[in-house]
C-alpha cells in the first residue's frame, strides 16, 4: 500500500468503526443514531483533536478527499426529498401545503432577519468596507433570513426511516423540507445575483435558477427512460447512482450548485417514472452505510471553534430560527386547514439545519468575501447546534404525533448476554460440525398490539362525497378506512372493494356518501392483544391487512391501526434470529 494513501484507508477505517460505536452507545441512551454518528465524527475530526491538543484520528487532509463521498451521499438525500414533490403528493393537500410551507418559510425567515438586523445595528455595529453600518445590517438580514429556512434533509430522512414513521404528519413534514430547501435557495440565489455577485443581474438569476431546473427535469426524464428498459434491482441500483453523481459533476462544471438540481431530478423522476417505487427499494438495499459515513464526516466536518465566534449575532440567529420554526409550522398549520397534531408537531421537526445551510454560506462568502465571511460564521456555529439538536427535535415531534410505533421506540437488547452469546457461538459451530445443539429465545409474540400499532390514524368523515373518497384513497396505502362521525367517534370501516364495485355504477356512485358504504362487520382488535392472537387473526382473514384498534370500554373510540407488515416486522425484528 501506498504511504500516501496510509491517511485516506486509515480514515475510512476509523469513520466506519466510531460509526458503529456511535450508533450502539446513541442506542443506549434511546437517542436517534444519527445524533451518534454526527458526535462519532466530531470525536474523532480534527476540531475535537485542537480543542484538547492530540493528533486527530482523521486529518483535515483526508476529510478534504473524502467530500467527494459527502457530496454524492447528499444528491442521493437530496433526489429521495425531491421526490416528495411529485403531484400525486402535492395533489393530496392542493394549496394548503404551499400556504402552510409559505407561512412558516416567511416566518422563520422574518424573525432571524430581523432579529440580526437590530443585533448588528445597535449592539455589535459591525459593517462592511464600503457600506454604512445601516446597509451592512441589511445585507447581513437578508442572508441570514434566507439562509435560516433551509431544513436539513438528510437528518429528517435518516430519523423517519430509523424510527418507521409513517402517517400523514410524516408525508407532510417530508414535503414540507423539500419546499422550504427549494424556497431558500431560490429565494438565495435572487439575492445573491442581485446584491452582492459581481456582473450579477437577471441574466444570473435566470443562469443560477434556470438551468438546474432544466438539467435535473433532463436528468430525471432519461433516468425514467432507461429504467423502463431496465428489470433487474442490481441495474437500478447502478442507475441511481450513476445519475445522481453525473448531475451533481454537470452542476459544478457549470458553476452551479447541485443542490436545486438534485431537487428537481427527485421531482421529476418520481413523477414520469411508473417504475420509481421499485428504484427507491433498490437503492434502500445499499444506501445506507453511505448516509452513516455522511453523517460521520459532517461531524467530522463540524467546527467547534466557531461557537465561540458566533457571538450575539449567532446566539439571535439560533433563538430566532428556533421559534421562527415552532411559531411559523403552527400558523402554517392553522392557516393551511391542518390539524391540531400538525399545528403542534410539525414546528418542531423542521429545526434541524447542515449540508444546505453550509452550501449556500460558503457560496456567499466566496462572492461576498468581506461579509459573507461573518454570515458562514454563523450559520457554521449554529449548525454544531442544530445538527445536534435536530434529529432529538424530529425524534419528538413524530412520536408524540403518533406516527412511531411504541416497539421502534425501545432499545435493541442483545438476545444473550455476552457469556450467554459465545455459548451460543460455540454451539452454533458445534451444529455445523454436526453435533446438534443449540436453544430458543423466548418468543416475541407476547409483545402488545399497542406497542406496535400506529397513533395517527387518517379518518374519513362519514359525510365525505364518494368522488372525494375516491381522490383520498388514491394518495392511501390503505386498503381499509375508518370511517368517523361528527363527533369522530368510529362508526366502522370502507372495504376497497365495495368502493371498486361501484366504478362500474356512475349513477349510484352521485349519490353516495361515506356513511352509506361503512361494514358493520368488521374486525377490531383492543390494544392489549398480544401479536400472538393478531397474527393467529391476520392468518383467518387473508383479505384483510389493515385492522382498526379500538378501546374495548369505550367501542367507538379509535386508538390506531395494526397493519400486517408491522406485525411481521416486529416478529422479525425480535425474532430467535436476531
Amino acid at each position: 500500500m501506498q504511504t500516501g494513501t496510509m491517511p485516506i484507508f486509515t480514515a475510512i477505517a476509523v469513520i466506519l468503526i466510531s460509526a458503529l460505536a456511535g450508533g450502539r452507545l446513541a442506542m443506549l441512551c434511546r437517542i436517534p443514531r444519527v445524533t451518534g454518528y454526527l458526535l462519532a465524527g466530531l470525536l474523532v475530526g480534527p476540531s475535537f483533536a485542537e480543542l484538547i491538543h492530540i493528533p486527530p484520528l482523521v486529518t483535515q487532509a483526508a476529510l478534504k478527499e473524502m467530500k467527494l463521498v459527502s457530496d454524492i451521499a447528499l444528491a442521493l438525500i437530496l433526489m429521495n426529498i425531491g421526490s416528495q414533490l411529485r403531484s400525486e403528493n402535492l395533489r393530496r393537500w392542493k394549496q394548503r401545503i404551499f400556504i402552510f410551507s409559505f407561512t412558516e418559510s416567511v416566518m422563520t425567515g422574518l424573525l432571524v432577519g430581523t432579529a440580526v438586523f437590530f443585533v448588528s445595528e445597535w449592539l455589535v455595529r459591525h459593517s462592511v468596507v464600503g457600506l454604512s453600518l445601516t446597509q451592512s445590517s441589511l445585507l447581513f438580514a437578508i442572508f441570514t433570513g434566507t439562509i435560516s429556512i433551509a431544513t436539513a434533509p438528510a437528518a429528517t430522512l435518516m430519523v423517519v426511516r430509523e424510527y418507521e414513521a409513517e402517517g400523514p404528519i410524516t408525508s407532510a413534514v417530508l414535503t414540507l423540507v423539500g419546499l422550504n430547501n427549494l424556497f431558500s435557495v431560490f429565494v438565495f440565489s435572487i439575492a445573491v445575483q442581485l446584491l452582492v455577485a459581481p456582473g450579477g443581474g437577471l441574466l444570473s438569476v435566470l443562469y443560477q435558477l434556470l438551468v438546474p431546473v432544466l438539467l435535473g427535469g433532463l436528468a430525471g426524464l432519461l433516468l425514467s427512460v432507461l429504467a423502463h428498459r431496465m428489470e433487474l434491482p442490481s441495474e437500478h441500483k447502478i442507475l441511481l447512482l450513476g445519475g445522481v453523481t453525473s448531475v451533481a459533476v454537470i452542476s459544478r462544471m457549470l458553476g452551479l450548485e447541485p443542490l436545486l438540481s438534485c431537487l428537481v431530478l427527485g421531482i421529476i423522476l418520481a413523477d414520469s417514472s411508473p417504475r420509481w417505487h421499485r428504484l427507491v427499494k433498490a437503492l434502500n438495499e445499499v444506501d445506507y452505510p453511505l448516509y452513516v459515513v455522511f453523517f460521520v464526516l459532517a461531524g467530522a466536518n463540524l467546527h467547534i471553534e466557531t461557537l465561540t465566534h458566533i457571538g450575539l449575532l449567532g446566539v439571535a440567529y439560533v433563538l430566532a430560527r428556533t421559534a421562527g420554526k415552532l411559531v411559523g409550522g403552527r400558523l402554517g398549520a392553522r392557516f393551511g386547514g391542518f390539524g391540531q397534531r400538525e399545528q403542534s408537531w410539525v414546528g418542531m421537526t423542521l429545526l434541524a439545519q447542515a449540508g444546505m445551510a453550509i452550501g449556500l454560506a460558503g457560496t456567499l462568502a466566496k462572492l461576498w468575501p468581506d461579509g459573507g465571511r461573518l454570515v458562514e460564521t454563523i450559520v457554521l456555529g449554529s449548525v454544531v447546534i442544530f445538527e445536534l439538536i435536530g434529529p432529538l427535535a424530529v425524534r419528538h415531534g413524530l412520536v408524540h404525533a403518533g406516527e412511531v410505533p411504541l416497539l421502534a421506540l425501545l432499545r435493541k437488547r442483545a438476545p444473550q448476554s455476552g457469556m450467554e452469546g459465545l455459548h451460543d457461538i460455540a454451539n452454533h459451530f458445534r451444529t455445523n460440525l454436526g453435533l446438534p445443539v443449540g436453544r430458543k429465545l423466548q418468543d416475541p409474540g407476547d409483545i402488545l398490539v399497542k406497542h406496535v400499532m400506529r397513533h395517527n390514524v387518517e379518518t374519513i368523515h362519514h359525510g365525505t362525497g364518494f368522488q372525494e373518497l375516491l381522490r383520498i384513497i388514491a394518495h392511501s396505502r390503505y386498503d381499509r378506512f375508518p370511517v368517523v362521525d361528527a363527533d369522530d367517534n368510529f362508526i366502522g370501516m370502507i372495504n376497497y372493494t365495495e368502493i371498486r364495485n361501484l366504478l362500474f355504477d356512475q349513477s349510484l356512485a352521485g349519490l353516495l356518501v361515506a356513511r352509506d358504504l361503512v361494514t358493520s362487520q368488521i374486525s377490531a382488535i383492543p390494544p392489549e392483544t398480544p401479536l400472538r392472537e393478531a397474527l393467529k387473526l391476520l392468518q383467518k382473514k387473508r383479505d384483510i391487512s389493515y385492522f382498526p384498534v379500538v378501546d374495548p370500554a369505550q367501542p367507538q373510540k379509535l386508538l390506531g391501526i395494526l397493519s400486517q407488515n408491522d406485525v411481521l416486522a416486529a416478529f422479525r425484528r425480535l425474532g430467535p434470529d436476531q
